[in-house]
């Protein structure tokens, strides 16, 4: 996806906005696969390595950054596999209304299973979201499954052209296990050493890969199955990319057919 941004940046003298929940954090370079140095030199690049270890990263903090960028840009192309941020850009969000500092600071407080008992209609199963859900709860006296049900807004008034790369799954598969292997030369094992060091608590911690490396260092895996274990998820989570996609819209067929670009030349 990154390599097909650039070329199209080029093509279309565009800027590069970051679309993955991952790449947004400052401290996690190799095992985000952030674009390098030198890529961010040659094209102009937005919303990478903003968010510290600490910050939950949030779909709503997103939005609201990238709803400042874009519209100052005269060819932006988002990219990244969130399909939950994307989804949310193009499509719009149901309208929640935010809480107060008060009722968040309370709900952080609790433990997860006062959240779980008292929550209403909750739809997530996840602990950030579903303290989410109560906060929301807590401060409007309505379930969140009720903000749902309400038309979307959306955060951007533009059309969206989308492309998406789906190759052959197996070919995918293999390029994951390369990516991995190539990310422990890079560092990505001291990158892990790092945000322990420094005791990271936020959304940085769901980066693919980095709970293998983290049981790796504390000697509860070897290397050998710190590396297969990690192969595994990666594999894993690009299957449930490849799923989301397919239902959201068209193939990248639209290179071709909306930019008149070849699309085999464009991605060599």
């Amino acid at each position: 996806k990154s390599n097909l941004a650039l070329r199209l940046a080029e093509h279309l003298n565009g800027s590069i906005v970051n679309g993955d929940a991952i790449q947004v954090y400052q401290d996690l370079t190799v095992l985000s696969a952030r674009p390098t140095e030198k890529e961010m030199r040659q094209i102009p690049h937005y919303l990478y390595g903003e968010v510290d270890a600490w910050s939950t990263g949030s779909l709503s903090d997103w939005l609201q950054r990238i709803q400042t960028v874009v519209p100052t840009l005269e060819n932006p192309i988002v990219v990244g596999g969130t399909g939950l941020y994307l989804d949310a850009l193009i499509n719009g969000i149901s309208p929640i209304p935010d809480v107060t500092p008060d009722i968040r600071q309370k709900v952080r407080q609790l433990s997860l299973e006062e959240v779980r008992r008292n929550v209403r209609e909750c739809p997530f199963s996840d602990p950030q979201r579903m303290r989410r859900a109560y906060e929301v709860q807590l401060s409007t006296g309505k379930p969140l499954s009720y903000f749902y049900t309400l038309p979307k807004k959306k955060v951007i008034d533009a059309d969206f052209q989308l492309i998406h790369v789906l190759p052959p799954r197996d070919d995918v598969y293999a390029r994951c296990d390369r990516r991995f292997d190539e990310m422990l030369r890079q560092g990505a094992i001291e990158e892990v050493r790092h945000l322990m060091k420094i005791n990271a608590t936020g959304g940085v911690l769901k980066a693919i890969g980095l709970r293998e490396i983290r049981a790796y260092l504390l000697h509860e895996l070897s290397r050998e199955e710190m590396r297969q274990k990690a192969m595994t998820v990666t594999r894993q989570y690009a299957k449930r990319q490849f799923t989301w996609f397919r239902h959201h819209g068209p193939s990248a067929h639209l290179v071709e057919d909306v930019l008149k670009v070849n699309f085999q030349d464009i991605t060599k």
